[in-house]
């Protein structure tokens, strides 16, 4: 893994947990999604002060979610529709439900709800506590969005966020497009980045530029502004002259290839 790939795993882990155990689930490197608790189970007024809480943790299949989730459904919220639940609700009947079982009584309820659906009992609610499953325990979930950048521009600078060292005050160039919704990184990471662009034609863009400078950069230190140009690394002015004479040379080739391409089609008619 390189630096970078490290450093940005790393920023996942400690911003985006649920995102992070998800991506080490995939790799096979941790345990599946972890959904709670969504609340402390037993509370009542009449409960003596407590002297700990305990928090446990069940790996559960598709099938005891569902079984859960029934049981608690029918216990708390048989009036409401399971469609009509909040995802706090939808958790909270299943930790409610584990919370008064015992685990070994999980496959006996597994095949009374197995039973149910077989024997096509309920249909329309099971497929409604199906669904709310899936809103609630979705072994994909959705993505947390990563943190952008709300800069503060005054007098030649702008001010900017970042993981590692907070809030930061740094010079603003002139030519610099601005960093509304860029990604929070780190403080090396902060790059000013000018305009793109671009040569197109008949709708396809290609050679995409701009001037770009990270004036914090560690691994690659840049003390002035460079170039981007495409899949090429960054660019001096001398080396991006060289790359504008070579396009040049090579404008040239395809007008040539362009002719010798009518003189081959001339010669087949």
């Amino acid at each position: 893994m390189s630096n970078d790939d490290e450093r940005a795993q790393k920023f996942v882990e400690r911003h985006f947990p649920v995102t992070a155990a998800f991506l080490a689930a995939e790799r096979g490197e941790g345990p599946a999604p972890v959904y709670g608790p969504s609340d402390v189970q037993n509370a009542h007024d009449d409960q003596p002060e407590p002297h700990v809480v305990v928090r446990v943790a069940y790996r559960m299949s598709r099938w005891e979610i569902l079984a859960a989730l029934a049981a608690g459904y029918a216990t708390t919220n048989i009036e409401r529709s399971p469609d009509d639940m909040t995802v706090q609700q939808i958790r909270y009947d299943v930790e409610a439900q584990l919370s008064l079982m015992s685990w070994r009584d999980m496959e006996d309820l597994v095949e009374s709800v197995a039973g149910q659906i077989e024997r096509g009992e309920h249909p329309e609610q099971m497929q409604a506590l199906k669904r709310a499953m899936d809103r609630a325990y979705s072994p994909r979930p959705e993505p947390e969005p990563r943190p952008v950048q709300r800069p503060y521009y005054e007098g030649g600078t702008v001010t900017l966020q970042t993981v590692d060292h907070g809030e930061i005050v740094v010079d603003e160039p002139a030519w610099c497009a601005g960093h509304d919704n860029e990604p929070i990184g780190h403080r090396a990471d902060v790059t000013h980045k000018g305009p793109w662009i671009s040569a197109e034609f008949e709708g396809v863009e290609f050679l995409p530029a701009c001037i770009s400078w990270a004036p914090f950069a560690e691994e690659q230190p840049e003390p002035f502004p460079v170039l981007d140009v495409d899949e090429f690394p960054p660019m001096e002015p001398d080396e991006l002259r060289g790359l504008a004479a070579v396009v040049g040379l090579y404008s040239s080739e395809l007008y040539t290839k362009a002719n010798e391409l009518d003189r081959i089609r001339r010669g087949m008619q």
